[in-house]
């Protein structure tokens, strides 16, 4: 079975700064060629402002609509949730063609690697690990 997956690309102020109107732009191109597997959508702030441009990948099934449950503000975590980083239009094309062919996801471009390359003392490390606890506080 072939895959279909939602590509939201975060609109906060910081990463539209950092460039996400090109990466979104690049995926629309990326999707147009993928027919309809690929939805590109535009999703709000993630709050990895420090990491951005970030995206999030997230399958669903054939001819679904996008899950108003899971909005474009939040990050899901359900299964087959990929965050990516620090996102450059150019690196657009690896990301939808490893989610196309149904590989891996491109492991260098994602959220732990680019939070395990940040020194564990700076301001931005102490900062995710804030939100990662509001986060864990507010699941339960």
């Amino acid at each position: 079975m072939r895959s279909h997956f939602d590509v939201w690309v975060c609109q906060g102020r910081m990463c539209t700064g950092r460039g996400a109107d090109e990466v979104s732009a690049r995926a629309r191109n990326g999707a147009a060629l993928a027919g309809d597997r690929i939805r590109v959508l535009r999703g709000g702030c993630y709050g990895l402002c420090e990491l951005g441009p970030n995206v999030v990948v997230r399958p669903h099934g054939e001819n679904a609509a996008p899950d108003v449950d899971v909005d474009r503000l939040s990050l899901a975590d359900v299964a087959g949730e990929t965050v990516y980083c620090g996102i450059a239009p150019a690196q657009v094309d690896a990301i939808l063609r490893a989610h196309l062919n149904d590989t891996a996801p491109v492991k260098a471009l994602t959220r732990e690697a680019r939070e395990a390359a940040i020194a564990p003392g700076s301001a931005v490390a102490a900062n995710l690990r804030r939100l990662r606890q509001r986060r864990r506080s507010t699941k339960r």
